[in-house]
């Protein structure tokens, strides 16, 4: 019986030994795993560690040291440095145009017409209807004056003059068949005819009272305003027709003998440059003015867009000779070697410095009398500093511009 028990417990003491080493040999894995998982991790930071620093490192080695000196480039030195191909220089091609000798003068735009106009009647100025700078029309009211009164005066003239015309009607009858004397009816067509006048002048009167415009023109002043009063000579407008304008010039005696009356002249203002007008010589003043020693010549100025206006200051450049088929050449292509003109004409890419004789000039243009000849290549831009025979590139090339005559009616202006 005892030897049942001993068997039963050394039985229960053995399983539980054999599964305490169990428990153990589990619990140990376990640890040894974990300790596994904790070494792969710790590994694999400390490799994206690693990684991330080399990255850095390449990163820094890219980005350039601002204080680093350029190495230069062996091959550069044998490089060898660009040929230029030539001095970029513009041309125009010479041709063939008028071109005109002219005396200039300077003077000012005046209208040959200059009207004050004056009051007729007398009042009070009810209606200024016009101001300055405005057109008016032959017989346009300018002016209206309080005009009461002189309309009762004219409407009692009026009646007095109706009453005794149709007296002097009846009593043409009676003296037709001498039932009345001839005195008394020579006296009655008298009286009708004074009242006749009365009822003229009373309608004069009244007609007045309304300022009219003597001829067409423009307004350039005005000397009343509204509530004036004002009497008959009072001056009201200046006003000026525009349609026909003048100039005056003041030309020494030695000068004369170039200039006749019709003679051309081309007409300039610095108000509008570029824009050239027609004139002509229109009154030469036969006495010498004994102050400044000069004749008085009177220019007409045409401007049909009424483009030039009085008090302008104008340049006449009067026309004493015409080249109509002169060979020209742009005043901006002429240099001057020793006071003598000249220009650089183009030649197979190559420019040689030719001097020429001038003739007539203008404000743009040089006639050539020998030295240069029509189609040649001139140089226009790019000569200043250009030496002969110099290689020379065109970049750009233009035609000649023909000097045009001038437009009198302005369009000229408008186009450019």
């Amino acid at each position: 019986m005892m030897l049942q028990r001993i068997s039963v417990i050394l039985g229960i003491l053995i399983l539980l030994w054999a599964f305490s080493g169990c428990s153990e040999e589990a619990t140990a894995d376990k640890a040894s795993a974990d300790s596994t998982a904790k070494t792969s991790s710790t590994k694999a930071d400390s490799a994206k560690a690693d990684s991330a620093k080399v990255a850095a490192r390449k990163q820094r080695t890219k980005q350039p040291n601002p204080k680093a000196k350029k190495q230069p480039n062996p091959n550069r030195k044998n490089q060898k440095p660009r040929v230029a191909e030539g001095v970029p220089v513009k041309v125009s091609v010479v041709g063939t145009g008028e071109i005109s000798q002219h005396v200039l003068y300077s003077s000012a735009v005046e209208a040959e017409e200059t009207i004050d106009i004056y009051a007729r009647g007398s009042g009070l100025v009810r209606r200024v209807l016009v101001e300055e700078g405005e057109r008016v029309r032959e017989g346009q009211v300018l002016i209206e004056l309080v005009d009461d009164e002189l309309k009762l005066n004219e409407a009692e003239a009026k009646l007095m003059y109706q009453k005794l015309e149709s007296q002097l009607k009846r009593k043409e009858e009676l003296f037709n068949r001498q039932l009345l004397a001839k005195e008394e009816y020579e006296d009655l067509k008298i009286n009708v005819e004074q009242n006749k006048i009365r009822w003229e002048r009373a309608r004069l009167s009244l007609d007045y009272a309304r300022v009219r415009a003597p001829v067409s023109g423009v307004i350039s002043r005005r000397s009343v305003k509204l509530g004036d009063r004002i009497g008959a000579s009072t001056k009201l407008y200046e006003m000026v027709n525009l349609s026909r304008l003048i100039a005056y010039v003041h030309v020494p005696g030695q000068g004369m003998h170039n200039l006749a009356v019709g003679q051309p002249a081309l007409i300039t203002t610095d108000f509008l440059p570029g824009t050239k007008f027609d004139g002509k010589i229109l009154r030469i003043s036969p006495v010498v003015d004994p102050g400044s020693g000069t004749f008085k010549v009177t220019l007409e100025l045409k401007s049909k867009n009424r483009l030039l206006r009085p008090g302008m200051f104008v340049n006449a450049h009067i026309v004493t000779a015409t080249h109509p088929q002169a060979v020209l050449v742009p005043k901006r292509a002429v240099v001057y070697d020793d006071g003598l003109p000249h220009v650089f004409v183009v030649s197979d890419s190559t420019v040689n410095k030719v001097r020429f004789e001038m003739g007539f000039d203008d404000t743009e243009f040089v006639e050539v009398l020998a030295g240069v000849k029509k189609g040649d290549q001139i140089v226009v831009v790019g000569q200043n500093g250009l030496k002969d025979k110099a290689k020379v590139r065109i970049i750009e090339g233009e035609g000649l511009r023909i000097p045009a005559k001038p437009d009198s009616t302005g369009e000229q202006a408008e186009k450019t």
